[in-house]
C-alpha cells in the first residue's frame, strides 16, 4: 500500500518529481503517475495513458519518491479532466450501460454460469472490458464472438473475485458506512479466522463476513494491537500461580488485560496480568503463610484460657394459663341464642 502525503504540505524541489497516486474505478489498487507541472488536489479526475490506452482516474494524493522506488517506468499525467472530457465521460458511461444490458442478455440466452459485474470502456473507446464473477472456469468463446460482432472493437472478458466485485459495486456495510474497499482501500489483505479469534469475536459467519461473503477487511485493522495485547496474557488452559493458589486459565479479556482462573477447590477468580506470580514467588508466599499460621497457633497455645462463666440452668417453661376473660368470652360465643 502506498503512503499518501498531504497535498497541502507537499514541497517539491528541482530534483524531486511530483508523484501522485491515482485510482481507477474498476480496481482498488493505487497507481503512481508523475503530475509534472499540473496542480492537482485529492478527488480530481485526470486523464492518464495506460498500457491499454487512455483512461480516467481519480487522484488520491501525493506520494514520496521512496514509494516509487523499484518501478520500471512512471508515466506522466496527460491532463486534468476538462469540461469536454466530463461530457465524453458521461457519454462513455451511457455506452457502458448499453453494453452491460446486451452482454447480460447473451449470457442468459447461452445459459452461461457467470454473473456480469461491470463494463468498463477506455476513454478513447479502443477497448471494452467485461468483468464477471463465476465459481469456476467458464467457456465464453461464443459470448466473445457475439460481443465482437456487435461492437467491432477490442473485447476482454475478465473474471474477478467477490471482493473485487464488492469494490466495483460499492454498498453499505454492517457498521452503517460505505464499504472500505470501494472508498479508500488500495489493496486487499489476507484475512484469517485467527484475527477474529484474537479479538474474541463470535465466530458466526453472518457477523464476521462482509457483503462479498468473505471475512471483513476491518478485522485486519487492529490485528497488530490485539497480537501485542494477547502476548501479555496467559493462554486458556495454562497453569498460573496467583495469591489465592494454583489455577488454570479459563478465559481471557484482551481489552481489560484480565483473565479468569479456576482454582483446585473449584473457585473462579478474576485476576489481572500483574497478579500472576512466578513459581519461586508462589513457593515463598506459601512458606510465609505457613510460618504465620504456625506463629498464630503457637500464640494460641501459650495464651491462658479465658474463664467461661457458667450459665444458670433455664427454668422449664410451664403451661400458659388461659385468662378468665378469654374463658368467659368463649362461653358466650358457644351459648345458643
Amino acid at each position: 500500500m502506498y503512503k499518501i502525503a498531504n497535498i497541502a504540505t507537499m514541497e517539491t524541489t528541482e530534483n524531486t518529481k511530483k508523484l501522485v497516486c491515482v485510482r481507477f474505478s474498476a480496481f482498488p489498487t493505487a497507481y503512481i503517475f508523475e503530475a509534472q507541472d499540473i496542480d492537482l488536489a485529492a478527488g480530481d479526475l485526470v486523464v492518464v495513458n495506460t498500457e491499454a490506452g487512455q483512461s480516467v482516474a481519480r487522484v488520491l494524493g501525493y506520494t514520496s519518491q521512496e514509494e516509487a522506488e523499484g518501478l520500471d517506468e512512471i508515466k506522466p499525467v496527460l491532463r486534468k479532466a476538462t469540461q469536454e472530457d466530463m461530457e465524453n465521460l458521461q457519454q462513455l458511461q451511457a455506452r457502458e450501460q448499453e453494453c452491460f444490458q446486451f452482454c447480460q442478455e447473451r449470457i442468459l440466452a447461452r445459459n452461461l454460469p457467470m454473473k456480469l459485474t461491470r463494463v468498463e470502456q477506455l476513454f478513447d473507446g479502443n477497448k471494452t472490458t467485461f468483468y464477471f464473477v463465476a465459481e469456476g472456469r467458464v467457456d465464453f468463446r461464443e459470448l466473445l464472438k457475439d460481443l465482437v460482432e456487435k461492437y467491432r472493437t477490442r473485447i476482454e472478458l475478465r473474471q474477478v473475485g467477490t471482493r473485487q466485485e464488492a469494490a466495483m459495486l460499492g454498498g453499505i456495510g454492517s457498521c452503517g458506512r460505505e464499504l472500505c474497499c470501494s472508498t479508500y482501500l488500495t489493496n486487499f489483505q489476507r484475512i484469517s479466522v485467527k484475527m477474529a479469534k484474537n479479538q474474541n469475536m463470535t465466530l458466526n459467519p453472518t457477523k464476521i463476513s462482509g457483503l462479498c461473503g468473505k471475512l471483513k477487511c476491518c478485522l485486519a485493522y487492529e490485528k497488530d494491537a490485539y497480537a501485542n495485547l494477547i502476548d501479555n496474557l496467559p493462554k486458556p488452559g495454562k497453569k498460573v500461580y496467583i495469591e489465592q493458589g494454583e489455577g488454570i486459565v479459563v478465559s481471557i479479556n484482551v481489552i481489560n488485560q484480565s483473565f479468569v482462573a479456576k482454582l483446585a477447590d473449584r473457585r473462579f477468580i478474576k485476576c489481572r496480568v500483574s497478579d500472576i506470580l512466578s513459581e519461586e514467588e508462589f513457593l515463598q508466599l506459601g512458606e510465609q503463610k505457613a510460618n504465620e499460621l504456625a506463629k498464630l497457633k503457637e500464640a494460641q497455645e501459650t495464651s491462658p484460657e479465658p474463664k467461661v462463666q457458667e450459665k444458670s440452668p433455664a427454668k422449664p417453661k410451664g403451661r400458659r394459663r388461659r385468662s378468665s376473660r378469654n374463658r368467659s368470652s368463649r362461653k358466650k360465643r358457644s351459648t345458643p341464642s
